[in-house]
């Protein structure tokens, strides 16, 4: 609280007081009284009102100070009324009680808001695994003869998957919590299930592999890696370049500190120098995503999400027309 807004606020006050002096000085000098004997009565009471003044700005004053050092040592800004209990005027204890009830409405609203969540992410998350039942099953009879048809249906089955894991994903992304599970987990063991996911995919579009034999296991959550390399896969082969072999080539490089970078590159159409810096953001298609038309810009954003969840690096250079890599920040498991 400043000085300058509190004499602006005192203005009306202290004008009506100084038109009552003036009205109180000249009846006293109608009933005799010199201007000399007026003038120490004047100054008394200004002086009075000066002094008043200061000192309700410097108890205000301390007033609102002490309210921003409480609140700033909350974590949660908005429990602020629910914390606060000193009011010494009758004006501060209503502005208290209707701050009050005004953080409690705001409370229960947001304790609806979460319990409608809740409700929404478990039966999208019962819708999922319901889906993936038939979606299995339908592959396994799909799979029992080798025609065309049959390999068109696993493919679209694999795209089916695909969609319901973003759905998924993107569901627990939207939660307050994670159920994130670090562990140890075979690197290539999630690798080659994220090839076989996209077996279809992979085969149809005669896609070359390169995997090094020995890969290093490391720490993180099995799930969530396998859906980062599911989708970069996907969009690997998804943005291939027209009259080519798409390639995938897996590598691994050690960067100190127990770290690991796992890079994954194709030869793709690769990612223009303007969409590059946006690639993780929600929604976003650019050039490439524009050019496909089924390209939903949630892919990538649920990759980083996932990352920075699990506290592990996710990062992409590309160039139009040649390559694109990502690289993914992982702990190497040291045995002792």
């Amino acid at each position: 609280m400043s000085g300058r807004m509190y004499w602006r606020q005192q203005a009306v006050p202290v004008l009506v007081q100084v038109l009552c002096l003036c009205a109180a000085s000249l009846y006293l000098r109608a009933l005799g009284l010199t201007w000399l004997q007026l003038i120490p009565l004047a100054g008394a009471y200004m002086g009075g009102i000066v002094l008043w003044n200061l000192l309700h700005f410097l108890r205000k004053r301390k007033y609102f100070h002490k309210m921003a050092v409480l609140m700033e040592s909350l974590d949660k800004k908005y429990l602020f009324p629910m914390v606060w209990k000193d009011a010494d005027t009758w004006e501060e204890a209503g502005y208290y009680c209707l701050m009050k009830e005004c953080t409690k409405s705001m409370l229960e609203e947001t304790e609806e808001a979460q319990r409608l969540q809740k409700e929404y992410r478990e039966r999208l998350e019962t819708f999922v695994h319901d889906m993936k039942q038939p979606i299995s099953v339908v592959s396994l009879i799909a799979g029992r003869e080798k025609t065309q048809d049959n390999r068109a249906i696993l493919l679209e089955l694999e795209k089916m998957n695909h969609l319901s894991e973003q759905i998924l994903y993107f569901g627990r992304s939207e939660s307050s919590h994670s159920d994130f599970r670090i562990q140890k987990v075979d690197t290539g063991a999630v690798i080659r299930e994220c090839l076989s996911m996209n077996k279809q995919l992979l085969i149809q579009n005669r896609v070359s592999l390169d995997i090094p034999e020995d890969i290093p296991k490391v720490y993180a959550d099995e799930k969530a890696l396998l859906f980062v390399l599911n989708q970069i896969v996907y969009n690997a082969v998804t943005y291939k370049k027209a009259g080519e072999v798409p390639q995938i080539a897996f590598s691994f490089l050690a960067a100190g500190d127990n770290k690991l970078l796992l890079h994954i590159r194709d030869n793709g159409c690769g990612i223009s120098s303007e969409d590059l810096p946006r690639v993780f953001e929600k929604g976003f298609t650019g050039k490439n995503g524009r050019e496909n038309r089924r390209s939903t810009g949630m892919g990538l954003y649920l990759c980083k999400k996932i990352c920075d969840g699990l506290g592990i690096g996710l990062s992409v250079c590309s160039e139009e027309g040649v390559y694109t890599r990502f690289t993914i920040c992982l702990s190497i498991l040291t045995e002792k």
